[in-house]
């Protein structure tokens, strides 16, 4: 039971997290702070452009920010969904709410949509769903050597 209530309580952490981060903040504080950004609908195109035409440190931050932010979600998914047993149906899951936040981004001249962000996030969602899995072989050897 506690088990049960720790993975809802993170599932339900790191959905707010992810909306916070993606919808929220920074949340601008006058509409003077509101600049209009084009929106990305070609694959590749941001992450090409933060590769080559930024810093590596400030790439890194927003290509392995975008899949981090995303890991809990795949590992938590199978703990709180036993129907979402297999990579696929992990992936799935984070380019649904992936695109819904991307869509969601489309209403708020704040955010920028970019289908790259739906690339890593579903990237980030699959490993975590790898790392879970990883967790579940670990887990069951120990409790085969008991």
């Amino acid at each position: 039971m506690f088990i049960k209530k720790s993975v809802n309580v993170l599932f339900l952490f790191s959905l707010l997290l992810i909306v916070t981060l993606t919808l929220l903040y920074p949340f601008p504080t006058s509409i003077s702070t509101i600049s209009y950004v084009k929106s990305n609908y070609i694959p590749f195109v941001v992450i090409r452009d933060l590769l080559t035409s930024y810093s590596f440190l400030s790439s890194m931050y927003n290509i392995i920010g975008n899949i981090i932010l995303f890991m809990p979600l795949g590992f938590l998914l199978p703990f709180k969904y036993k129907r979402i047993n297999k990579y696929v149906k992990s992936a799935l899951v984070g380019f649904i709410v992936s695109v819904f936040i991307e869509l969601t981004q489309l209403l708020l001249p704040y955010r920028q949509t970019d289908i790259d962000d739906v690339i890593l996030n579903t990237l980030g969602t699959g490993i975590g769903y790898g790392l879970y899995n990883l967790w579940i072989n670990i887990v069951s050897e120990k409790q085969k050597k008991l």
